[in-house]
Parts: structure tokens; sequence; C-alpha cells
């Protein structure tokens, strides 16, 4: 080669290191300058590791402070993903389990291998103890979603997690830490299972108060950022920082404990002797609309959560039947159309017009208003009814609460459905069969709502079940006060209702099984077929749903309840006076000595009918 050729090639091959040296300065110039902010936050999120500081979630307390739930600490198992794939650390776990040397285990093997073998090890030990699925960290690995962290096991026991703790360090198996988090659970075993509702396995409230009030439980957690090493052993820089978590709010629920034991285990002996397909109660207090106690049958297991969750006295809606009969007695006295002693003939247990049909369920002539409810009659009520007119009677309806949700602090309320008077639902027979429950869908919230209404002089209060919010150190952070939607009626009006109440439950009413020794109670009986499904499809033949509603001590009322049962299969007759009636009369008789009321030695006698009286075929 000659000396031209040399130099010519040295040349070329002097501007290409040049040209790549220049490149990469340049290169270098730019992640040291202009990109530097960019790659340091990228090798500091390689180096950093956020663990989240728990809140502790905030208490239920019943209205005497007994608790109704508990935090218990446990810890999550987090799959580091960044770690996982460390080449060294599966080295070192591949090597502890084939008892050879990392050196070794890197001549037997290429970095995929390696890995291959760690990932297994990995999932036989998370099987073992925890029963995770194989597969779950090579999914892990696989995608790519962004995530650098995967919880893999919620709310492991701390004996339990130190157990595995141990197994992964004598096996040299990194890629996973243990943190610390908060688990509910619910002491009161089967006790207002869906009124409290749950929460899921990130602790969020997914029904009942757990729900309506997660955002005042939950609190605001906080977090610990440290740095790591390649071995992810922690240390101590300028770039670890924590943020103390914030902790839930208290609630304190206006139920009563000692009430609702009392209402659970009777409704547990009554499904054990109607096997309803679903059965469901509800007491509160008259004057203010807080609700005491409130339970329903079938529940759910609130650690398995299998079952029914869903609310079934704010969520269910059935035909209510007479125990609406109240509305068209309260307009007709608040209009001043009727007295007590205003007589009704009702057609000796038969009436036709054109367009209707009514039966009784006994022949009755002449009966006065508070006759016609304390014998539940249905031609007696339409001729209420009649007098009050198709719209007036739907605007008391509306007062009375029905057709619109109450705003109780509970998931999935119904608001019910009344068919309007300009609809084109409105019939010939509307208005009888609304006067006597039918045509109409309301809440077992409702119902007892409008009783209350009754019960407290003519107000309608919005049903509570909230008392207060507290911090964890006790400091009132708001406070539920009764709340007066509008009066209905006027006093004297609800006064006369009541009375006749009171005549359901004395003798010669349908509700004397409601009675309660030592007590003047004021009730309605209630009994409904039960409609199809879908509700177009008519009515079963030999199945209802039937419920009483009432308060005592009728005088000065201090509790409010509905019992209502949803087709009772016992033997021998089957009407809310002779099923949910007696429920009715258990529950207030223990209620009473319980909430220290008094007895007051007193009976009540509806005087006796003296016409005649025929054995008909019709339900109350």
């Amino acid at each position: 080669m000659d000396s031209n050729s040399l130099h010519k090639r040295s040349f070329f091959i002097t501007v290409i290191l040049v040209i790549t040296f220049s490149v990469l300065s340049i290169r270098i110039v730019y992640i040291q300058i202009v990109g530097h902010e960019r790659f340091s936050k990228i090798a500091k999120a390689e180096r950093m590791a956020r663990t989240v500081l728990p809140a502790s979630r905030g208490q239920i307390y019943d209205r005497n402070g007994e608790s109704l739930v508990q935090n218990q600490h446990v810890r999550d198992v987090i799959a580091d993903r960044y770690h996982l794939e460390d080449i060294h650390v599966c080295r070192r776990a591949v090597a502890a389990s084939e008892g050879v040397s990392v050196r070794e285990i890197s001549q037997r093997y290429n970095s995929k291998e390696v890995r291959e073998r760690f990932i297994v090890l990995a999932e036989d030990l998370l099987n073992q103890t925890l029963g995770v699925e194989r597969g779950v960290l090579q999914d892990i690995v696989n995608n790519n979603d962004g995530r650098d962290r995967v919880v893999i096991y919620r709310s492991l026991d701390f004996i339990h997690a130190e157990k595995v703790k141990e197994l992964m360090r004598e096996q040299k198996i990194g890629g996973f830490r243990f943190e610390d988090s908060m688990r509910r659970y619910y002491p009161k075993t089967g006790r207002l299972v869906q009124v409290l509702g749950y929460t899921d396995a990130e602790n969020v409230g997914r029904e009942g108060v757990e729900r309506t009030l997660n955002r005042q439980l939950a609190g605001r957690p906080g977090y610990r950022l440290v740095e790591r090493t390649r071995r992810s052993s922690e240390i101590l820089s300028e770039h670890s920082k924590e943020v103390k978590p914030i902790n839930g709010s208290n609630v304190e629920l206006t139920i009563d404990m000692g009430l609702q034991n009392i209402v659970e285990q009777e409704l547990e002996v009554a499904v054990r002797e109607y096997s309803p397909e679903k059965i469901m109660a509800v007491f509160m207090d008259p004057e203010t609309g807080e609700i005491l106690s409130m339970a329903s049958r079938p529940q759910f297991n609130q650690f398995t959560r299998e079952g029914v969750r869903k609310i079934h006295p704010v969520a269910d809606r059935y035909e209510p039947g007479s125990t609406f009969k109240i509305v068209s007695l309260a307009a007709a006295f608040d209009r001043g159309l009727i007295t007590p002693d205003s007589n009704f003939f009702c057609h000796n247990g038969r009436y036709r017009e054109p367009g209707v049909t009514l039966r009784d369920h006994r022949a009755y002539g002449y009966l006065s208003a508070e006759e016609i409810l304390a014998k539940s009659s249905n031609i007696g009520v339409y001729m209420l009814a009649k007098k009050i007119g198709r719209h007036t009677f739907h605007s008391y309806i509306k007062d009375f609460g029905f057709t619109k949700r109450t705003g109780i602090e509970l998931t999935a309320e119904s608001a019910g459905t009344v068919t309007r008077p300009d609809s084109k639902g409105w019939s010939k027979t509307s208005l009888s069969r609304i006067a006597m429950g039918y045509e109409v869908d309301v809440t077992a919230l409702q119902m007892l709502n409008a009783l209350c209404v009754i019960a407290n002089g003519g107000t309608l209060y919005q049903p509570q079940i909230v008392q207060r919010i507290t911090s964890q150190d006790g400091l009132i952070m708001y406070r539920f006060e009764s709340k007066k939607i509008r009066r209905v009626i006027h006093e004297g009006a609800a006064n006369k209702v009541r009375d006749a109440l009171m005549a359901v439950v004395s003798e010669g009413g349908t509700g004397t099984k409601a009675q309660v020794d030592g007590f003047y109670v004021a009730g309605k009986t209630g009994t409904a077929y039960k409609p199809k499904d879908p509700r177009n499809q008519g009515y079963h033949i030999g199945r209802y749903v039937v419920s009483f509603m009432g308060f005592l001590p009728a005088e000065s009322p201090r509790l409010a309840g509905i019992i209502v049962v949803d087709d009772p299969r016992n033997e021998g007759s089957r009407y809310g006076g002779t099923v949910a009636a007696p429920i009715f009369s258990k529950i207030a008789a223990a209620a009473m000595p319980y909430m220290g009321i008094d007895p007051r030695k007193a009976t009540r006698s509806l005087g006796p009918y003296t016409g005649q009286v025929l054995q008909g075929n019709l339900i109350d």
C-alpha cells in the first residue's frame, strides 16, 4: 500500500472517530444539561419506594356508644416488579434452591433461564403459604402496564405475615414487601348487617352506612417515600419523606342495639315459624324521625359476602293493603268532611257501580268512620275516598311522603309509585284500588313514616339513621337534627285517626293480637294479595304480603313500628292480624321495659256490632 493511500485511509478513520466522539459528547452534554432533570427523575424513581400509610377507618357506634365495627391491623403482600426482574435478586434465590454459589448459577444458566426459575420458586412459595394461584407473578412481569407494585394478597394477619417473610428470607426470595393495612371487622354477627353494609378488599364502603358515609369514615392515607438499595434495603437520604395519614371520622347512629337485638330475635323466630320469602321490621321515634331499629331477612354474611345485601325496608316495594287506609281517613278528617261518628252504608259486604266491584271480608251494614278502619272495610274506605275526590286524595298521598324517597342515609332507597289521577294509567277502578292499598307501591319505611304523622299529631319528619359525626378525638363535626318536612294534617284530625287506630287493636278490631299488657296500642293490619312477577301478570291465589304497623303508648307515643311478612307459609290463617300483629306485640312488650316506659293498666273495647255479620271470602 503506497503512502498516499495510507494517508487517505487514516484521514477518513480520523474523521469518523471525530464525528463519533462529537456525537457522544453532544449526547453527554444533552444528558448532563438539557435532560438532567428528566433523567434524574427516572433514576430517582428506580431508587425510591413509596409506601402507603393507611388511615384508620372511623368507628361506627349505636346511640348509646356501643361499638358496631372494629379495625384490625393487617398486612398486604406487595410484588415489586423492578426487583422481580433484577437478575441479582433472581440468582440469589435460584442459588439457594440448588445449594450452589451465585457464580455457579451465572455459569449454569443464562439470564432468561434464571428469571424463569426464580418466578417458579416464588410462585410455589406463595401458593403453598397463601394459596395464590400460579401464573400471577409471570403476568406481572409480562404485562407492560406501567405498574411497579402490585398487591397480590390483602389483609394477611401479622402472625401469618411473619411466617411468610421468614420463609422468604430462608429461601432468599426477594422482590416482595409487606405493608401495614386495615381490615374491617364486624363483631355483632348477624346483627344490623344490611344497615351497616361492608367494605371491600381495599377498605372502601360498598353498601349501607359504610358506603353512604364512606368519605367521612375513610379518612386520608399518608405515605412514606424512602430510597432503597438494589437489595431492597432502606437508606436515609435527602429525598426521604413521610406524610402522616388523617384518620377517618366516627359515626354515631340513631340505632339502639338493645332494641335491635329484640327485633332481630323475634324475626328469627318468625322465620322459623312462617318460612316467608322475606320479612322486615322498622321501629322509630315518631316525635323525631330517628330510626331505632331496622332489620330484615334474608340477609347476608359480612365476611363471605354471601346472601342478600340490599336493605329490604328501604329498597323493596310492596302493595301495602289495608295499612294504607289511614290516608283516606286522615284526609277526610283533615278536610272536615266527616266526624268519627259519621255513618256509611257498606252494602252488606258487596258493592257495585259502573266499572267498580268491591267486597268486604265480612258483610257490614252501617259503619262509623272509626269502625271502617277498625273493621278494615274496603267498601267503607272507598266511600271516604269518593268524598275526598281523586285529585285531593292524591295530594294527601304525596303529603304523607309517598312517591318520593325519604332521604335516609342508606343505599338503594326506592321512591315507590302511585298512579296519578291525570295519567293514562288511571282507570275507573283506580280510586277504589288505591284507597284500600292496591295499585300503589310503597316501602316499609315510607309506610311507617306515614303512621308517625298520626302518632306525633300531624307532622311529617325525615327519617334519620345517623345521629352525629365526630373526629377521632371526640370533636363533633356534624350533628343531625330532627328535620320537619311539612305539616300534613292538623292535630285534631291526627287525634281522631289515632282513636280509630286504637279501635283496630281493641276488642272487635282486626288487630287484637297486637295488644300489649298495660299499654294502649294504636295500629293497623294489612293483608294484600302477592303480585306475580312481572307485576302486570295479576296476583297469586293464596299468597299474601301481610303487615301490621302501630305505636305505643297510644296516648303519648314513644315507639312506632312496622312488621311486613312477604308470603308466610304457615298452616292456618295468614292475615296481618294473625301473623304480623303478634310479632309486633312481642317486640313491643319487650321494648317497653327496656326503654324504661312504665305500663298503665288500660283496656278499651270497641262497642259490640249489632248488625248482621255474614262470613265473606275477601281479605282485610
